[in-house]
């Protein structure tokens, strides 16, 4: 049994050898959802600035439509 789990690890843990790569790239974005992240999400889309100003419009519009909407009571 240890002699099939000593392959397996050696299997594992063998650099690849047919040369095959793939580098990705990896970008950490905050949780949540502000206007902040929504920049970020347009510059790495590389969006036009009329993109950009359409999404923070809406994002603010939104905002708005969730301060009058009165939170439904929590358990009690």
């Amino acid at each position: 049994m240890s002699t099939s789990m000593d392959a397996i690890r050696d299997l594992a843990e063998r650099d690849y050898k047919w040369g095959f790569v793939t580098d990705i790239e990896d970008e950490q974005i905050p949780r949540g959802l502000n206007e902040d992240i929504i920049r970020i999400i347009s510059a790495k889309k590389n969006e036009p600035q009329f993109m950009l100003d359409w999404r923070l419009k809406a994002f603010r519009h939104w905002v708005s439509l969730e301060r009058r909407t009165p939170s439904p009571p929590g358990p009690t």
